[in-house]
């Protein structure tokens, strides 16, 4: 299938889109609330019902705009008309969402706050659903996936890196604050924005792919990929996966500065983390061409589940290097099981054209990320809820106050053992996982040879047939 392989220009303009996907949300996982309590003033109280509502907003959008991508028909395709969009939109919705307005009053505050939550995550599931089903019509190739979404990964955890170390080196750069968050927001909405032309320039969609116009139908579109075995459990390792990175990432400020009692080394393991998940993708790549991609995932996850025990019996006042090596060894299992379920992906889509008859990338695509939202909001609010029962003092007036030994416990079971948690849950699916490379390949010949309208050989047609029994 040598017309199945992608140029490294295509993979990499591609890829480049993730530098979007990967790092806006790492800035305002980490730095939005502090903006807006600190410099835009806006009381605490008021932050969660704005995060809790864009979520929720993002959550149900994205398998709408999945059916919106599927319907749409241009000479420039279904996807890529959004992407050139978005290459004006990206940059005008992040920069509001930083913009320090100076309303009198609270309420004025947190509408203006809202809005610009809802603009942006509006405006990121426009673009980025439609950019995750694109990578399955790329190439239908097994391996070729795997390394498209290797060279995606690599972006999207670049960009990762820099969002977490770079925004507020800006902002500090500047002795008025707000001038720096200014500079630090048009800075990457440029970032985010600019790749996007290169996105829609060198991609190229199929036009064997435009079925007839899809009316919505809410059963189908959220209840009817379930049939699918193969995405089933698709769904619960990329779940699994992400909820464990949504944890850590919720915690791990609140672990180095109360328990381990050294904030400076926050950007220092972050970075490294970073650097782990970057180093790794092409070993597990290599693992997964050499196995499968459930192995590559389950292989990772026993390496998390290792820090994480280890990351148990750290005592508060351990060195900065062995912080920093956990970061790695942790990043490295991450590696694995955030680039695994997104090469799977493309590979289930095949399996749902042979059930439906027809190709559906953005709908399975948003119904995905509507799945993972809506979890992630429920667990990052169950970790918090949890950080306040367990005692969680709040700073006055910044001055800080000695944490009870029960914070101090929650932080640590939670950023060690609820990741072990969830990827033993991870591996157990994982091992379930049935589509492996050898029955790709006959998957995809059929497929082919039906809509080319090529008479499908009675022995391939009954390897389907049994196939078919074990991926759905």
């Amino acid at each position: 299938m040598d017309e199945e392989k992608l140029s490294l220009k295509t993979k990499l303009f591609y890829a480049s889109g993730d530098i979007y996907g990967g790092g806006a949300f790492n800035i305002i996982n980490f730095f939005y609330a502090i903006f807006l309590t600190d410099v835009v003033g806006l009381k605490m109280h008021y932050i969660a019902p704005i995060l809790l509502i864009g979520k929720i907003w993002d959550a149900v959008t994205d398998p709408l705009m999945g059916l919106i991508s599927d319907n749409t028909r241009t000479k420039w395709g279904r996807r890529r008309p959004y992407f050139l969009a978005g290459t004006f939109l990206i940059f005008i919705s992040f920069f509001i969402l930083w913009y320090p307005v100076s309303f009198p009053t609270q309420v004025g505050k947190f509408v203006y706050a809202l809005v610009a939550y809802l603009i942006f995550t509006t405006v990121f599931t426009m673009v980025m659903t439609p950019y995750s089903a694109l990578g399955a019509e790329l190439t239908l190739d097994y391996h070729e996936r795997t390394s498209l979404n290797s060279y995606r990964l690599a972006f999207s955890i670049g960009s990762g890196l820099v969002c977490a170390v770079l925004p507020m080196l800006i902002v500090n750069a500047f002795d008025d604050i707000k001038t720096g968050y200014i500079v630090m927001a048009i800075v990457f909405g440029l970032i985010f924005s600019l790749p996007w032309i290169g996105v829609f320039l060198y991609t190229k969609e199929r036009e064997d792919f435009s079925q007839e116009k899809k009316s919505f139908n809410f059963f189908e579109l959220f209840f009817e990929p379930f049939k699918i075995k193969s995405f089933r459990l698709l769904i619960f390792m990329y779940l699994f996966a992400y909820l464990a990175i949504d944890v850590v990432s919720t915690v791990f400020a609140y672990y180095t500065k109360y328990y381990l009692g050294n904030e400076a080394v926050l950007p220092i393991a972050l970075g490294t983390l970073f650097i782990a998940e970057i180093l790794f993708i092409p070993v597990y790549g290599a693992i997964a061409k050499k196995t499968s991609k459930n192995i590559s995932y389950i292989i990772g996850a026993i390496v998390w589940c290792i820090a994480g025990v280890v990351l148990f019996t750290l005592p508060p006042d351990v060195g900065t290097f062995q912080v920093v090596l956990m970061a790695a060894i942790i990043g490295a299992g991450i590696s694995a099981v955030a680039v695994m379920p997104h090469a799977m992906f493309g590979d289930v889509t095949d399996v749902a054209e042979l059930v439906f008859g027809k190709r559906e990338e953005g709908t399975l695509s948003g119904l995905m990320t509507f799945i993972r939202k809506v979890a992630s909001g429920l667990a990052v609010a169950g970790v918090t809820f949890s950080m306040g029962l367990a005692g969680f003092i709040n700073p006055v007036d910044g001055v800080e106050f000695t944490q009870p030994p029960s914070f101090l416990f929650a932080l640590r079971f939670i950023i060690s053992f609820v990741p072990l948690i969830l990827m033993t849950f991870g591996i157990i699916v994982a091992i379930r996982y049935p589509l492996v490379s050898r029955d790709h390949k006959k998957l995809i010949k059929y497929l082919e040879d039906k809509r080319k309208g090529i008479p499908v050989s009675p022995e391939l047609e009954k390897e389907i047939l049994e196939l078919q029994k074990k991926l759905v």
